[in-house]
């Protein structure tokens, strides 16, 4: 066991915390939104956000590629987890192009 094998290790264990609070977070926010519900104007508007992030996941992965990925001599190739890959991937990148344009937008609408 190398040095390297040690950081693989932190680093999936902080995956694994980082995932549970974000979870956590998501879970506790649905509860309170749903807790505290009044029809605005901004609830349309969160559903239609999660609606379109849905649509850009789903998307994505849909497009994503299969092709067997080469990495440290190991050969990957579970179509599953490529597409998985590719759909974060290509929907993290939409989503900065998107926000960045969105704010680009809003400073010169003013």
């Amino acid at each position: 066991m190398g040095e390297s094998d040690l950081f693989i290790d932190i680093i999936i264990i902080a995956m694994y915390v980082l995932l549970t609070v974000a979870i956590g977070v998501s879970v506790w926010s649905a509860w309170n939104g749903v807790r505290t519900h009044q029809r605005r104007q901004s609830t349309r508007i969160g559903y239609a956000t999660a609606g379109a992030v849905a649509v850009l996941l789903l998307l994505t992965y849909l497009t994503a590629s299969t092709s067997p990925l080469r990495s440290n001599g190991q050969t990957f190739s579970d179509t599953l987890w490529l597409r998985l890959a590719d759909m974060f991937i290509y929907s993290g990148i939409t989503l900065i192009v998107v926000c960045s344009v969105i704010v680009v937008i809003a400073k010169f609408r003013r």
